[in-house]
């Protein structure tokens, strides 16, 4: 395919979700992390886990043993039950010498590395210059792999490192080999890109060139990692998923300890998501892809691309082409965002800034700039008028200050805590054409034609009760009265919007859950904004009247 259909393709579909990539990725210390398995290794010849079983079957020193395997069988079953023969025929065959000073584990052990290994790489290459014509798109991850601190690879083989030794220019190879392997969890003490880090273990093409000493490729070794997770012993995986944006790709979420870390994040940092391609055949539609992309979202916070190879290439491109090529792209699908902006609005104490807080791998602003007047968390009927002018005036000051910073806002996702618009809510009957042009005033200054940024708004509405009782908390003087009003007003102030404004009940949920439809709302449904510009100049020339029967 033409590489223009392909990119015009792609961001047709899957726009906002490439823009998240490329923000965290372009980010001055990447914040892209790629997580890989063995379906990513595939079109080069090696093979997955079904496979490698297989072929370790067939090895000259296993086919012989009196074991069968269920073709069809879970691969970790069938290599425990071929390890375990293995093991029994070499115990019983060994040195004497071995046995008076124990190394028959280990020498067994050895051995079976070196079947692994034979299995492993039996149906590839060994320069890394053949594997070219074989790719569709490691080749294409190398540079993004070359700028971020760290991949995980949950495969044993060694096709990326040996591609990141081929790739240094003149002066990299004067300086280093172009990457460190790890396979443990002093990954902290390389604080330095190109790190490779295989949590199941190591097996590079050239045997002697330092294999891991455990290759976690069996029931108990599995059984053991997951132990070992849960007692903080892979708290690098967890810290890797907590701290970044990560692309998974070739993965099957098969493997136990992936999945439970996946899942352990999700419970615990529930406004952070990954993102997961799920391999599809060309020309073939993907059967069940809503409820895919459903449960992998709720379960493990995973977005799912549903990508061929030759789209995986391509997307891997996109995310790291110049912002210029980009742009060109973009502009050549047309309709579509570069910059996605949500600003969260709800009633004091309604948990926007709660929420707000969860979400760590997209954008955030505050809702102030600068440090608020003390008198803003007074009752309004208990400040003198000349104290509220002043607040007023420091909002819409704040404001301006806030909408040239989203003005210049080109690329990304944005969330954004606390609209322009709310400050009618507290605006008094027959104040409210006052207060647009206050705000007019500050949005555009002087002979500046600036106009109020649009955003897609995300309504929290609450329990007026419960939000009562956590303005307690936050030194707010206020009641459930005044709440269940001002949440009243804001509903009417971005009612008058026409599209782009989605309310969400917070009522009787947690704030995971909160945090969870906030989410789903960014990473999953279309993106839509409100007109904010307009509907300013509307309360400005009467357009949209005050609505006095709640005032």
């Amino acid at each position: 395919m033409d590489k223009s259909i392909l990119y015009q393709s792609l961001l047709s579909k899957y726009c906002k979700q490439i823009v998240h990539m490329r923000q965290q990725y372009h980010l001055s210390s990447s914040n892209l992390g790629i997580v890989l398995g063995a379906g990513a290794s595939k079109d080069i010849g090696l093979p997955n886990w079904k496979e490698l079983v297989q072929c370790i079957a067939q090895h000259d020193q296993i086919k012989d043993l009196d074991v069968k395997i269920a073709p069809e069988g879970d691969p970790i079953s069938n290599a425990q039950l071929l390890f375990q023969a293995y093991k029994a025929h070499m115990s019983k065959i060994c040195d004497d010498e071995d046995r008076a000073y124990n190394r028959v584990d280990m020498k067994i052990r050895a051995q079976w590395q070196k079947i692994v290994h034979a299995a492993l790489y039996m149906g590839t290459e060994s320069e890394v210059e053949k594997l070219v014509p074989k790719d569709h798109y490691l080749w294409s991850l190398i540079k993004i792999i070359k700028k971020t601190p760290m991949t995980i690879n949950y495969n044993f083989d060694d096709t990326i490192q040996r591609m990141l030794s081929a790739t240094r220019t003149r002066s990299e190879i004067d300086q280093s080999r172009g990457y460190t392997t790890l396979w443990n969890s002093n990954v902290y003490m390389f604080p330095k890109n190109s790190v490779v880090y295989h949590p199941n273990g190591f097996l590079p093409y050239r045997i002697i060139e330092h294999p891991s000493e455990r290759l976690v490729f069996l029931e108990d070794s599995f059984a053991d990692q997951l132990i070992d997770s849960m007692h903080g012993h892979y708290n690098v995986l967890s810290d890797y998923f907590t701290h970044n944006t990560c692309l998974l790709i070739g993965l099957s979420l098969s493997d136990p300890t992936l999945k439970h870390i996946l899942r352990t994040n999700a419970t615990n940092h529930p406004g952070i998501y990954h993102y997961y391609i799920k391999h599809v055949e060309k020309g073939k539609t993907p059967e069940n892809e809503q409820a895919i992309a459903d449960a992998n979202f709720d379960v493990f916070n995973l977005i799912t691309l549903f990508l061929t190879s030759e789209e995986i290439s391509g997307l891997l491109e996109l995310i790291e082409m110049s912002e210029d090529d980009f742009d060109e792209y973009v502009e050549e699908v047309g309709n579509l965002f570069k910059s996605y902006k949500y600003i969260l609005v709800g009633s004091v104490a309604v948990g926007k800034s709660t929420a707000m807080s969860h979400f760590r791998n997209i954008s955030t602003q505050d809702e102030w700039l600068e440090f608020m007047p003390e008198d803003m968390a007074k009752d309004p009927s208990k400040v003198d008028e000349k104290r509220i002018d002043d607040i007023d005036e420091w909002i819409a000051n704040q404001w301006g200050k806030k909408n040239y910073k989203l003005l210049r806002i080109t690329n990304g996702i944005h969330l954004i805590d606390r609209g322009p618009l709310d400050a009618f809510a507290f605006t008094p009957k027959g104040e409210w054409k006052n207060k647009a042009a206050l705000t007019k005033k500050h949005i555009s200054p002087g002979k500046s034609n600036r106009e109020l940024c649009s955003a897609e708004i995300i309504f929290l509405v609450g329990d007026p009760y419960t939000m009562a009782s956590r303005a307690i908390l936050s030194q707010k003087d206020t009641d459930a009265e005044k709440l269940e009003r001002q949440q009243n007003l804001i509903k009417y102030v971005y009612s008058t919007a026409s599209v782009g404004v989605r309310t969400l009940d917070t009522r009787n949920k947690s704030k995971a859950q909160v945090a969870k439809e906030i989410a789903r709302i960014i990473f999953m449904e279309d993106y839509e904004e409100a007109p904010l510009n307009k509907m300013l100049n509307d309360f400005l020339n009467g357009s949209a009247p005050e609505p006095v029967d709640l005032l």
